[in-house]
């Protein structure tokens, strides 16, 4: 009997072996065994990844005596979005209120040490925010810009009482890095004959925080007079919460993405767990990233949403829109 292995199946199988944590696989493999098809074709994959799953939790978990700082951290979510700033931007407060996650939030300098990983749901999809230490003359980390080259999308946060103060420092230690934080979303810059070999060029927002404090709104006009600044711009309240939404959108917007979902024949579409890929992906693309046999053996596809009419059938180089519904076909 064949086994019929659906798409949720082959999207936890694929989470399984790009997995690098204990914890990781041992997820992955609980959620294939509750998505494979449960019938006499998969028994024997069924105990296989049983014993898999009982190997793992008698693993003994590491323990170190001292606290340790990994300077790698694995992307998760829609995105990887990486705060730079300088001291006192208002980074932590930002990640601590949008995420789970507990940074050090302090009213003096340098309170942040480690970077600070944390997920930010918009919508149904969430955002890794990872929270840097602040960027300074004094002293940088060298991992601190390994861990900027290595992000999606670069949040450049600054105060509203010192913006263009902390905008140049940012921008010239990044620069003697050989990063430099590009002025529009797409990424649209520089072109062949400007781009340096070696250099990261990151898409960015500048995040305004401090919308709060007493003055901030004639402090946002007098900066608007002063100069033009190149970057999507959001202003924020970690107080009030003002422009989280907005923030979100951006974010989104920026990082260039589109969200489709997928449904098995005869079923309802699962609504909860988008696949994301980036502008301009196709169906065949989709496939890919769900499973490299399902690529091989696709067939067709059946679309719902604004990239074809409801139910149309396309085939493996058609183009998906967000918010599309896709059948994939074996």
């Amino acid at each position: 009997m064949p086994a019929n292995l659906t798409a949720p199946y082959k999207a936890a199988e694929a989470a399984y072996k790009s997995a690098v944590t204990r914890e990781e696989k041992l997820a992955a493999l609980e959620e294939m065994l509750r998505q494979i098809p449960k019938h006499k074709g998969t028994e024997k994959l069924q105990g296989d990844i049983r014993s898999r799953i009982a190997k793992l939790k008698r693993e003994p978990i590491k323990k170190t005596g001292a606290r340790t700082m990994s300077h790698r951290i694995p992307a998760e979510g829609a995105g990887q979005v990486v705060l730079v700033g300088p001291p006192n931007s208002g980074k932590s407060a930002l990640v601590s209120m949008l995420t789970a996650a507990e940074p050090a939030v302090a009213d003096y300098p340098m309170s942040t040490r480690d970077a600070t990983p944390g997920m930010m749901p918009f919508r149904d999809v969430g955002f890794q925010l990872v929270d840097l230490p602040p960027l300074c003359d004094e002293h940088v980390e060298p991992w601190v810009y390994d861990l900027v080259r290595a992000g999606d999308l670069a949040w450049l946060v600054v105060s509203i009482q010192e913006p263009l103060e902390g905008l140049e420092m940012v921008e010239r230690l990044l620069a003697a890095k050989a990063i430099r934080l590009l002025p529009d979303p797409d990424g649209g810059e520089p072109d062949g004959s400007d781009r340096r070999p070696g250099w990261t060029y990151l898409p960015a927002l500048l995040v305004i925080t401090g919308m709060d404090l007493p003055g901030a709104r004639d402090d946002l006009e007098a900066l608007d007079e002063l100069m033009p600044l190149p970057w999507p711009r959001v202003t924020v309240s970690t107080v009030s919460g003002e422009g989280m939404v907005t923030l979100g959108e951006a974010t989104f917007e920026a990082l260039r993405i589109i969200r489709v979902y997928t449904k098995e024949p005869g079923h309802e579409p699962d609504l909860e767990r988008p696949f994301t890929l980036p502008i301009g992906s196709t169906v065949g693309d989709l496939a890919r990233t769900i499973h490299g046999d399902l690529a091989e053996g696709l067939k067709f596809a059946r679309v719902w949403g604004t990239s074809a009419f409801d139910g149309q059938k396309v085939h493996r180089d058609h183009t998906l829109a967000d918010g599309d519904v896709i059948e994939l076909r074996a």
